[in-house]
């Protein structure tokens, strides 16, 4: 990898401050940085650090002006990283072609350019769009489609009546389109519910490894545009995930439950079912969200069962001191018990 400062300015719509001719030959974090290297400031705090590492070339905020450096000036220097790194490293490829061990249905659509790797299963009337990428052992059921520019890493299940759109990333081990989780009570057995919906997936999401996510049982479970799940993440039946929204490891969303639009929740959040939460809600960690809550829009919410955090704050201010509180009041009970067994003597 060698390019110069020029080069990833103009890539990045940056402008460069100091020797655009500068070399640059690898890309870092500011603590691991080292001569050729390019790093990036989010905070200007960090720019006297910055300055005294061995990095070569720095993605600074416009307003950043320093000497001793080359800078490349942009709006959202972190961004701005992200890009230069996609480009500089670029992500392996599969090569375009089905792999000789590869089982793909004669009927199955194939797009142009799509790599299908060793031992992978494509079922029938499936549709992959054009440069797709489907990692070793996967499989894709009977009428699944995927939309142009995908990843499948190694090792996904995509069931039947799957629909996901373009440029989706999904990490390896995880399964899309199993049965819910919808049983019936009678006489004492349970009997299944059949799961015959489907799994839509908008354009731009990110799924990350051994994450599950349901079909309908009779409907959709719907996981909209640029939503962001990390690992270990359970999207149950019938849920609705809008736009744009985060979802931290460990996360179980239950059956009928709706999302809005950029909501972002912790780690090892729980969401029971047929809760509404609106859009640009924010959950912390290990929050819970009971049956049929609702959560009204731009709220901050934390804690079991979700309160406002400021709120929760100062709950847990009243914990904190709940052993000092209890030793008070066990000294009251003390003094007032001689009073007490005297007014009964009475």
């Amino acid at each position: 990898m060698r390019t110069t400062a020029a080069e990833i300015a103009a890539h990045v719509g940056g402008e460069v401050r100091g020797d655009p001719q500068t070399v640059v030959t690898g890309y870092a974090s500011l603590e691991r940085a080292r001569a050729g290297d390019l790093i990036y400031l989010d905070a200007e705090k960090h720019l006297a650090r910055a300055l005294a590492s061995p990095a070569t070339v720095l993605l600074v905020g416009r307003g950043v002006s320093a000497r001793g450096k080359v800078l490349i000036l942009v709006d959202n220097p972190k961004l701005a990283f992200a890009h230069a790194v996609e480009w500089l490293d670029p992500e392996p490829r599969l090569p375009a072609g089905i792999h000789p061990t590869a089982m793909v249905d004669a009927s199955a659509a194939i797009g142009a350019g799509v790599g299908i790797g060793p031992y992978s299963v494509i079922e029938a009337e499936v549709r992959i769009g054009a440069r797709c990428q489907i990692g070793a052992g996967c499989y894709v059921g009977t009428g699944a489609s995927l939309g142009e520019d995908g990843v499948l890493f190694p090792r996904v299940v995509i069931y039947r009546n799957v629909h996901i759109g373009n440029r989706v990333r999904i990490h390896a081990g995880t399964v899309i389109g199993s049965d819910g989780f919808g049983y019936v009570l009678a006489r004492d057995r349970y009997h299944k519910f059949p799961q015959r919906g489907r799994v839509e997936i908008g354009d731009d999401v990110e799924i990350g490894a051994n994450c599950a996510i349901d079909r309908g049982a009779l409907d959709a479970t719907v996981i909209g545009e640029g939503a962001k799940l990390d690992n270990l993440v359970h999207i149950a039946h019938n849920v609705t995930l809008g736009a744009h929204c985060v979802l931290a490891a460990q996360t179980g969303i239950a059956g009928s439950s709706t999302l809005g639009h950029h909501v972002v929740g912790g780690g090892q959040l729980g969401v029971a079912d047929h809760v509404r939460i609106e859009d640009e809600v924010q959950l912390g960690a290990q929050t819970g969200v009971f049956t049929g809550k609702r959560i009204p829009r731009g709220r901050v919410v934390w804690g079991t069962p979700a309160r406002p955090v400021d709120e929760l704050k100062r709950i847990l201010v009243y914990f904190g001191r709940l052993p000092e509180l209890a030793a008070r009041v066990e000294a009251l009970e003390k003094k007032s018990t001689p009073a007490r067994r005297k007014r009964r003597s009475r």
